[in-house]
């Protein structure tokens, strides 16, 4: 039952995703990441497995180091305690590193296991949300839409025949809005209105192929 109730929770989030700009996959997965990191700092940096995950990583990876400065900076009330015991685990690491070691820093970095297991997980739960036409119809009409990567990943597995030519749609759609803009941009159209798909065509795009 409680499985039953996160996923119908989950399927209603990815409705909420629809009508912003981006991949509902990967706005998920990142929100799973971020949520582990705020955990990580918030309550379980004291943890003894939680430090010898970071330690064995050793650390994070670039991109996770990055998500965190980004996180404690949107969230100050964090401190920076917490990030500072764990780089202490490390420092053995990092002054072998500095004396010629070679020393791959976020090799095993506990959040990218963190990232792909979630990621896996949305990318059948959105299997789910469009094997039904009716949600498939809904992201249909969307701003949203899924990226490239995602694209491929899903169409490789069984899902609703329906959704590569929805993508094609989506695409061939956005494509147009783009040209539309550029087109409005000129003098001598400056006067017709700018529509919201036109306007957000190129972030579309960059979304899909980030």
């Amino acid at each position: 039952m409680k499985k039953e109730t996160e996923s119908g929770y989950l399927l209603g989030k990815i409705d909420e995703l629809l009508n912003k700009v981006g991949c509902p996959i990967c706005e998920l997965t990142s929100e799973s990441v971020d949520d582990n990191i705020d955990a990580l700092f918030y309550e379980n940096v004291n943890d003894p497995s939680e430090r010898k995950k970071f330690s064995s990583g050793p650390g994070f990876c670039p991109k996770h180091l990055k998500m965190v400065e980004d996180h404690l900076r949107a969230h100050p009330e964090l401190g920076i305690l917490g990030v500072s015991v764990l780089y202490g685990t490390i420092s053995d690491e990092i002054m072998h590193a500095l004396d010629g070691e070679s020393i791959k820093f976020g090799e095993n970095c506990q959040m990218c296991a963190i990232e792909k297991d979630s990621e896996k997980r949305y990318l059948d739960l959105f299997a789910q949300y469009i094997s039904n036409e009716e949600r498939l119809k809904r992201y249909e009409n969307s701003i949203s839409m899924v990226c490239l990567k995602h694209t491929n990943e899903l169409t490789k597995s069984e899902i609703n025949p329906n959704f590569k030519r929805v993508q094609i749609s989506k695409m061939e759609k956005v494509i147009n809005s783009l040209k539309e803009f550029v087109r409005k941009s000129d003098y001598r159209y400056s006067k017709e209105s700018v529509f919201l798909m036109e306007g957000e065509a190129w972030r579309i795009i960059s979304k899909f192929l980030s």
